[in-house]
């Protein structure tokens, strides 16, 4: 495909998770900068909001919002009143090709391969971009979409502006628990899928042997996140009855605090990204992973991720140093995962039990917490 003539009035369509905000990002940069003068909206749904509204004025011009009571509709209405020359939907799902319903303008969207649901059927219209070669990274995808509007070296950046709330309480957590003494090892103990979690038990294991390891530990995730039935918090509650929890040698984040839920994730975001405090995160294939472990120019944070029923080489936070299939130990980030029968191979995304449910769950359960010590320990002696 050609690249046309620079867009004055750009609209980008990724209503996805908070893990996938952050594959994005590559590609807003990179278009950020290879578009200077285009004015750029850009279209999240409300669980990326945290992260994603803190970017109107640098990633983006104008940040519209899909869930919590705005409906596909409206924001499409919004679009449209935009009056955007160019629309690019990077996700290719039923929410994003209704969205591309509306009328006006270039409009591309991925091929129909790429396509899931009936998305290539809502925009019969709009272009089509070339199909994307198979074994590719989730940012390289991005990236590939983004050279459809400007030809440009990519910018690995990971880069996210912050309130400067969420830093002062960031900063403020770590001076209450003298976080910056000690080597800290987080946990971020949940998924948004049952069938992506390490089980709770096998994550106070190792708890009690990092601790017994000499380091400190501090426990993340969501205190309330209803799809899940605040799982987090369910875990955090056995390991306060475990004894595991002491506020100095194993501190939890996720409770004790008032703070509003898109306040918390943004002062997590600081403390996993951007602080210095941890030597290594440890957790599932989760957007807290990708915030953490994502190696750009901004940052660069060792981690240890737990994979099961998803295919690392693609959903795993980017470091170029690892390569799939055969190179899971990367510089920055470490993949642990069983060789279970069922768990993806080759291009597969997931197995086919990812969304609706596994029985036996063995590609997380026979994950052992002694291979995650081991793994973790390495990266600590590494820091």
């Amino acid at each position: 495909m050609k690249t046309a003539k620079q867009p004055q009035r750009l609209a980008i369509i990724y209503p996805k998770a908070i893990g996938d905000f952050m594959f994005v990002l590559p590609a807003l940069h990179t278009l950020r900068r290879a578009l200077p003068e285009t004015h750029i909206t850009l279209v999240v749904k409300s669980k990326q909001a945290p992260l994603a509204l803190p970017q109107q004025g640098l990633l983006a011009d104008k940040v519209l919002v899909l869930g919590g009571g705005s409906g596909w509709y409206h924001v499409r209405r919004q679009l449209a009143e935009l009056k955007a020359d160019t629309v690019i939907d990077l996700v290719g799902n039923d929410q994003s090709g209704l969205l591309m319903t509306c009328r006006g303008g270039r409009r591309l969207r991925p091929a129909p391969h790429d396509c899931k649901g009936r998305c290539a059927l809502y925009s019969p219209f709009a272009e089509a971009m070339p199909r994307l070669p198979a074994g590719l990274h989730r940012v390289d995808e991005l990236l590939s979409f983004s050279r459809c509007l400007a030809d440009a070296d990519p910018v690995y950046s990971f880069k996210l502006q912050l309130p400067a709330q969420a830093v002062d309480a960031g900063e403020q957590m770590i001076a209450a628990h003298s976080l910056r003494s000690g080597t800290v090892v987080a946990l971020n103990i949940g998924a948004s899928r049952d069938s992506k979690r390490w089980p709770a038990e096998s994550f106070c294991k190792l708890a009690r042997d990092l601790i017994a390891e000499g380091c400190r530990v501090v426990l993340t995730g969501a205190r309330a996140f209803n799809s899940d039935k605040h799982y987090d918090r369910q875990v955090i509650e056995q390991f306060i009855r475990d004894g595991i929890v002491d506020g100095e040698q194993c501190i939890d984040l996720i409770t004790g605090h008032d703070l509003p839920p898109d306040l918390q994730l943004q002062r997590d975001t600081h403390f996993l990204r951007y602080s210095g405090v941890p030597a290594v995160v440890v957790g599932n294939d989760t957007g807290p992973m990708q915030i953490a472990g994502s190696v750009g120019d901004d940052a660069r944070n060792r981690t240890v991720s737990l994979f099961g029923p998803t295919n690392w080489g693609r959903y795993a936070p980017y470091d170029p140093s690892r390569h799939y299939p055969d190179r899971p130990d990367g510089d920055w980030n470490h993949v642990l995962c069983h060789n279970t029968g069922c768990r993806p191979a080759d291009h597969r995304e997931a197995c086919k039990f990812y969304r609706r449910g596994c029985q036996h769950k063995q590609c997380m359960v026979n994950l052992l917490p002694q291979t995650v010590l081991e793994a973790v320990m390495s990266m600590v002696r590494k820091s």
